[in-house]
């Protein structure tokens, strides 16, 4: 089986209480970066791509550009 990317939706929808007038959410999910986009697997995914298995940055912004995926080298660099 391929690999493949998904795209996890996290909904957090808002309640509002009519008596006292408060408005309530959900907290966020915790992330391994704080106000970041990517998920620990997509972390685990480049860092054992980078490390492991050698595949330097360029060769892996290529393979996700093929899947669909914009991830810049920089991006990935940091």
């Amino acid at each position: 089986m391929p690999g493949y990317f998904q795209v996890i939706r996290h909904v957090r929808p808002k309640l509002a209480c009519r008596p006292c007038a408060t408005i309530v959410q959900a907290p966020a999910p915790m992330r391994p970066i704080e106000r970041g986009l990517p998920t620990a697997g997509l972390l685990a995914q480049v860092i054992a791509a980078k490390y492991a298995d050698h595949c330097p940055l360029y060769r892996q912004s290529g393979i996700y550009r093929r899947s669909g995926v914009e991830l810049p080298r920089a991006m990935l660099a940091s």
